[in-house]
């Protein structure tokens, strides 16, 4: 049976104080937890930014990519190996900007890939350029 600390990691956040990838983080390994999948059958892709990090706090399998390439990455890993939950983390700008072609398409194809998009309205890492999602004006 797996238990929420069997995803513990000793690496030490350095994401801001109130970061809403904490509560992202917490969530995903209570799923994983819920879902009865040890860390060995899980792999987490990322793109850039600050989503990229999560991983980090875990003890999983994690493939850090291209800005927004998490996607088509996790897809043929996933096709190689059925056996591993394929689970994309990545920001707004990432998913829906420099990966919106891919985000359309693993839809399209219906692949078995989780994605988790932070929507935090901007390109972090950028300091506040805008992204895809960012309200007009």
């Amino acid at each position: 049976m797996v238990e929420l600390k069997d995803y513990s990691s000793s690496v030490e956040s350095a994401w801001c104080p109130g970061c809403g990838n904490f509560g992202i983080l917490n969530a995903i390994k209570r799923a994983l937890v819920e879902l009865d999948l040890a860390p060995h059958q899980v792999v987490i892709y990322t793109g850039i930014g600050q989503a990229a990090k999560l991983p980090d706090y875990m003890n999983v399998n994690a493939f850090t990519s291209l800005h927004g390439r998490p996607i088509p990455i996790a897809q043929g890993a996933h096709l190689a190996n059925h056996g591993l939950k394929a689970i994309v983390h990545s920001g707004d700008g990432d998913t829906y900007g420099i990966g919106g072609n891919h985000f359309m398409h693993v839809m399209r194809r219906n692949a078995d890939v989780t994605i988790i998009a932070h929507n935090n309205l901007i390109y972090g890492l950028t300091k506040g350029q805008y992204s895809p999602t960012s309200p007009r004006g």
